[in-house]
């Protein structure tokens, strides 16, 4: 990723940022450390255009077992390590 210092901005404008966008994100550094990340439209629409963390949040549970199936199984296994030791 690319890296510009924010006075560099200040200093030159935008096309210093529109420079470096044509070779992908662009991180934007003050006091030495990134603080912003410039994307170009295309790059923030392709992020954008699939399910979000909150569509996946969202969705049902797949789960193929109770929380007392899930229990059991646990304590099956924890009797085994104990049995090993």
């Amino acid at each position: 990723m690319n890296s510009i210092p924010a006075q560099e901005i200040h200093r030159r404008g935008m096309s210093a940022v529109d420079e470096l966008l044509r070779q992908g994100p662009v991180q934007v550094l003050e006091n030495q450390r990134a603080r912003y990340v410039v994307l170009s439209t295309e790059d923030y629409e392709r992020l954008t255009a699939g399910p979000s963390a909150w569509d996946w949040l969202e969705r049902p549970s797949r789960a193929t077992r109770d929380k007392p199936v899930i229990d059991t199984d646990l304590s099956a296994e924890r009797d085994a390590w104990d049995e090993t030791t």
